[in-house]
């Protein structure tokens, strides 16, 4: 499904699955963010207040959790996101047209292959 870390392929190698209407954009990023970002900020907020460690700690054990709690679940949120775009025929209201013009198909929905 991924070409690199977060690109998704064109083309699926198994199936032959076109992933044109995969557009998850910015949505592994804020799930991401809200999902474990935000309870990790909360750990280092109250290890701050309750121990009080000195900076190097937060530098050494903070950042390190930090980053790559919030990079780590991006690629299995993604592949979430655009199964999820699959099985719900997800797509913008109104673009059907410009996207059968786009791509010279002849209205019928992209998900019909």
């Amino acid at each position: 499904m991924f070409a690199s870390w977060l690109k998704v392929v064109p083309r699926c190698d198994h199936c032959g699955l076109d992933y044109r209407f995969a557009a998850p954009d910015d949505g592994p990023a804020f799930f991401s963010l809200c999902i474990i970002a935000l309870p990790l900020t909360a750990f280092v907020v109250w290890l701050q207040v309750a121990f009080e460690p000195p900076a190097w700690v937060h530098l050494v054990t903070s950042v390190p959790v930090m980053t790559l709690g919030t990079l780590l679940p991006l690629r299995p949120i993604k592949g979430w996101l655009v199964a999820s775009q699959y099985v719900n025929r997800a797509q913008e209201a109104g673009t059907r047209g410009l996207w059968s013009d786009l791509h010279g198909t002849s209205g019928e929905s992209d998900f019909d292959q």
